[in-house]
């Protein structure tokens, strides 16, 4: 598996609950996930295989917990959002919000 691997040109046509990201990891497993999350999404009855990391320029008025809507050429899905972080990535601050895309 290819963390690093994203949407690339798509991106553009990609929006978190109407707003289009930086950046938008692949779907992954979520065998990669942490423990500490997955212990999360079972408390809550949260029923996802697999997860994203969408990244944006300024911060986002989302809050973990949440359920977002997630959409590829205006086709949509429902997502949960797990984790959200700021990161400091060659010299640049992003705002990394993890989501669950919900089974």
């Amino acid at each position: 598996m290819n963390f690093e691997e994203h949407y690339g040109e798509l991106t553009r046509e990609i929006e978190l609950n109407g707003i289009v990201p930086y950046a938008n990891s692949m779907p992954i497993h979520k065998c990669f996930l942490g423990k500490k999350f997955q212990k999360v999404l079972k408390k809550k009855n949260i029923n996802i295989e697999y997860f994203m990391n969408v990244c944006f320029e300024t911060q986002q008025d989302f809050t973990e917990g949440e359920l977002l809507t997630w959409s590829l050429q205006g086709e949509g899905m429902d997502v949960y959002a797990i984790e959200c972080k700021k990161l400091f990535v060659k010299g640049k601050h992003f705002w990394v919000y993890c989501v669950g895309i919900i089974e």
